[in-house]
């Protein structure tokens, strides 16, 4: 593991271990969160408040919430994809929503900067001009 990955790989753990406030140390306080294309809210959260406004809102989404990391890739350029699975149980329902996620992360100063982030694999080696 390259040790630009460490930050991303430690915000994942500190996210499962004990929510946003426990990642927070590891996001640049101007921190460039950029959803999905297939995400219905805003497209771009900034600093710690617009990640806690974003934790607001997919905690009202889901009982359980957990990341697994699965491969890192360091892309050069302070660039660091993360591929994971993600696993959910929904809010009052016990339905369990399982998938892949895929992070682009720039990362300066060990702290991440700017993470985009997409709901396939393929999606996040493109953005990182990957070949998937």
């Amino acid at each position: 593991m390259s040790e630009r990955a460490a930050p991303l790989l430690g915000l994942v753990e500190a996210f499962n271990d004990g929510g946003v406030e426990a990642a927070l140390v590891y996001f640049d306080p101007e921190i460039e969160w950029c959803a999905p294309p297939e995400w219905l809210e805003d497209r771009v959260y900034e600093g710690h408040d617009g990640l806690r406004r974003l934790a607001a809102q997919w905690t009202q989404l889901f009982d359980q919430y957990r990341l697994e990391p699965e491969t890192v890739i360091d892309v050069g350029d302070d660039q660091v994809v993360l591929l994971l699975h993600q696993h959910g149980q929904i809010v009052g329902s016990g339905d369990s929503v399982e998938g892949p996620l895929g992070f682009l992360a720039l990362i300066r100063n060990g702290l991440v900067v700017r993470l985009e982030v997409h709901f396939s694999w393929e999606g996040a080696l493109e953005a990182a001009g990957i070949a998937g």
